[in-house]
């Protein structure tokens, strides 16, 4: 341990040598000894008063021996100890295929209707020229001048016109509120259970083929149908 060591912390303070001391664990006997390795300013360990004693030569420690290097840097045997990371979690991710494909299927739907609603306006529209002729064959020719004909179409136009557009805005009100829900829906639960990260547009059996989560910041192990 020191400046020059390969202790799993960084060592910088200028009280510290750059090989102040060395720690030795017998890993049958779980033995640990911690050795000064003549520093210049010396290698401490903290008694039970709470004062810190200088070692000389070297002792038997243990996990939760603190020690001190130099001045001021103190720090548990234990931290030398290179404990290795705890396996990465694996979750059933299954029940998020429903939410996959439900939303899929929704969206399908809505925009099925979206284009329904398109046609509907274009049919109200050709809906106009068919009032106009019924509305001429019920009024007498003799009073059928052009005045009164471009009148009727006039009123005709206009009657298909607010029809369509009364039609179509309480249609297009109903989707947009379904669409958003739709994709709260989607936006809440296609995700990872472990960190919340929000998949996307990724296709579930792909996430699944990959087997965790594509957030480089969770470490979540993925199983599931």
């Amino acid at each position: 341990m020191g400046k020059n060591g390969n202790q799993p912390f960084p060592l910088t303070e200028s009280s510290i040598s750059r090989h102040h001391a060395s720690f030795h664990l017998d890993e049958k006997s779980g033995k640990m000894i911690l050795r000064d390795e003549k520093s210049t300013n010396g290698t401490y360990i903290k008694a039970k008063d709470g004062t810190f004693k200088r070692l000389y030569g070297e002792t038997a420690v243990s996990l939760n021996t603190i020690v001190r290097l130099g001045a001021k840097h103190t720090f548990a045997i234990k931290e030398l100890i290179n404990t290795p990371p705890p396996p990465p979690e694996t979750v059933d991710i299954s029940k998020l295929r429903s939410v996959y494909e439900i939303y899929n299927s929704n969206k399908m739907t809505l925009e099925a209707k979206t284009s329904n609603i398109m046609m509907l306006r274009i049919a109200s529209m050709s809906l106009s020229a068919i009032v106009v002729n019924i509305l001429t064959l019920f009024i007498p020719q003799d009073v059928m001048d052009q005045t009164t004909k471009v009148a009727i179409q006039a009123i005709g136009t206009v009657l298909a016109l607010v029809l369509s557009w009364w039609l179509v805005d309480m249609k297009n009100k109903d989707l947009i509120r379904r669409k958003d829900q739709n994709e709260r829906y989607f936006r809440k639960n296609y995700c990872c259970p472990k960190c919340g990260f929000h998949f996307g547009t990724r296709i579930y059996d792909n996430i699944l083929a990959e087997g965790r989560c594509p957030n480089n910041n969770c470490k979540c192990k993925f199983t599931g149908k």
